[in-house]
């Protein structure tokens, strides 16, 4: 399972926002390129991601598939 600290895997052409107070996505990127983001935060089927200087939100279902298992996710202690 994971949890604050992780580092989750990024493919290439996934979707990341920002949300306003009232949850409307007030910008949004897709990834170029895979990357590896580091997992803020997991709350209310969301999760904060810090990508690349700034903190995103993903859903966590779409996080939790491309993170399957000890081989895609590497620890940040």
């Amino acid at each position: 399972m994971l949890k604050s600290g992780d580092l989750v895997y990024l493919p290439a052409h996934f979707i990341l926002t920002k949300k306003n107070n009232d949850g409307t996505v007030s910008k949004y990127l897709e990834t170029k390129v895979p990357y590896r983001g580091l997992l803020l935060k997991m709350e209310n089927n969301n999760c904060s991601i810090f990508y690349r200087g700034e903190t995103w939100n993903a859903p966590m279902d779409m996080v939790l598939l491309y993170n399957k298992g000890e081989d895609n996710v590497s620890h940040a202690n």
